[in-house]
């Protein structure tokens, strides 16, 4: 190895690598940020990542635990060599930090790790739905991740409204709908923090709605998880929550991991909703005895290095403390909405209010007036070297609602999309705030949204129909240049 430390060490050093993480220096523990970007006047500039609701950069204590891991990396399970107990070791012990984290009962929860939420909220759908006729409660604002699944599971699903104005989650509405399906509702499953506008619906008070009438709580924490502290709650509290499913990648944690976590008994009956090696304790020609949760959920050989990145960047994010984290965003918040609720030709999505009279996340959506959403985030790719987000954020409902498209307006756009014209598809701008982006950083993305909606765009942008999006004409560089293949 490396660094030739013993084996057995390999989990204690995660921890110890992050130990000395704070807010105040974290940025010397994240990979990537002195990386300079290309700009369309040739030269280059420090990019500046404000894309984090899509994709964390990977914590280096991560990446540090990976390398003197992949030196002993082997299959887990069921093997007897010393690379496997070693592989199978970490892996467990992995775990047991993410159920730690989440607060997890390790009598009562199991901890199922799958490749993301995405996954993680399909394979749930499938556990909870899979024979079809369940009703399942939720809400315009999910991501689409928090929709699609619960619908090809079969359930009939019933969407509580969000108010005009600041789109957040009609309380009123959601009530109506639960007690509307009360003696028959499965589930209500509700997002922990959009990544649209960054409210954080009230899930203590939804989660005791739903016990009280019946059913379970599941909450979509991917933008939740790596912003704020969270706890499922005692197996017995009514404002529990009884599944949570997040992602590695939105929590400095790369190599394509996340967890689905959830009370054991409701994996321990039925087929799991992907099978094979794994997966059984016996198979015969004609019969197969499923394993017990959550192997009876991780079906093939594990993603063990994403679990490891995922422990590891748990581990830094507990030493920099997560109210601590919080406190830092929430100072960013207030210092970007400040900034652009006194930009002209700006108009913000959701809670604007400086103050923060409510708590939100540090992801904000916005529109300029003579800009489109596209056009406006090339040029700050481009010509100032920012990295945002823009279109829809897999919540088209939701930000259809925000924009207040009409349904005879929606069937109009959907029509064009299916012609293969995407030069007006409707979308806001998105920035979005990680625990190592600071002060200096929100100035000068207002700086230069600033200067882009007093002058324009420095160059001429069309639609590259390959990937949909803007691009300068002509190509300022090459990017084969920067690829490592």
């Amino acid at each position: 190895m490396a660094n030739q430390e013993r084996p057995a060490d390999i989990c204690q050093r995660c921890a110890e690598r992050a130990a000395g993480v704070t807010v105040r220096n974290v940025r010397d523990f994240v990979a990537g940020l002195d990386r300079r970007a290309p700009l369309i006047d040739g030269g280059e500039r420090t990019y500046v990542n404000l894309d984090n609701a899509a994709t964390t950069p990977p914590f280096t204590p991560a990446l540090d635990c990976l390398a003197d891991f992949f030196h002993w990396y082997s299959s887990v399970h069921r093997g007897s060599g010393f690379k496997s107990l070693l592989s199978t070791h970490v892996y467990e012990r992995c775990r047991e930090v993410v159920g730690e984290f989440v607060g997890a009962d390790p009598d009562h929860h199991t901890v199922i790790f799958v490749q993301n939420a995405t996954h993680a909220l399909n394979k749930l759908a499938m556990r909870v739905c899979g024979e079809g006729g369940h009703v399942v409660v939720s809400t315009v604002m999910e991501h689409h991740s928090n929709m699609l699944p619960w619908r090809k599971a079969g359930c009939t699903v019933d969407y509580a409204a969000v108010r005009p104005g600041d789109g957040s989650l009609d309380m009123d509405d959601l009530e109506r709908r639960v007690r509307r399906h009360a003696g028959g509702l499965c589930l209500v499953t509700v997002t922990g923090a959009s990544n649209v506008t960054g409210i954080m619906p009230p899930i203590r008070r939804i989660a005791r709605l739903a016990h009280r009438y019946g059913a379970m709580m599941a909450v979509d924490a991917t933008q939740l998880v790596p912003h704020r502290p969270f706890r499922m709650g005692e197996p017995d509290d009514p404002e529990r929550v009884d599944f949570a499913a997040f992602s590695g990648h939105k929590m400095y944690a790369p190599f394509g991991s996340g967890a689905l976590v959830g009370p054991r008994r409701c994996f321990e009956g039925g087929t799991p909703d992907m099978v094979g090696g794994g997966t059984i304790e016996a198979v015969t020609m004609d019969e197969v005895i499923w394993t017990r949760p959550p192997e009876s959920d991780e079906a093939g050989t594990p993603n063990v290095p994403g679990a490891l990145a995922l422990g590891a960047a748990i581990h830094t994010l507990r030493a920099i403390g997560m109210e601590e984290l919080a406190a830092h965003e929430r100072a960013l918040t207030r210092r970007l909405l400040a900034g652009l609720t006194r930009m002209p030709g700006v108009r913000l999505f959701g809670p604007a209010d400086p103050d923060l009279a409510e708590d939100r996340l540090g992801v904000v959506a916005l529109e300029a007036e003579g800009l489109g959403h596209a056009k406006l985030a090339a040029a700050l790719g481009y010509e100032w070297g920012i990295g945002v987000r823009n279109g829809c954020f897999c919540a088209q409902p939701y930000v259809r609602e925000l924009l207040g498209i009409s349904r005879d307006e929606m069937s109009r756009i959907l029509h064009k999309l299916a012609a293969g014209d995407h030069a007006t598809v409707p979308g806001l701008l998105r920035i979005s705030l990680g625990c190592y982006n600071t002060a200096n950083e929100v100035d000068y993305v207002l700086e230069a949204l600033g200067a882009l909606v007093a002058d324009g765009p420095r160059a001429d942008y069309v639609l590259d129909d390959r990937y949909r999006d803007y691009v300068p004409r002509p190509a300022p560089f090459d990017l084969a240049r920067w690829a490592p293949l």
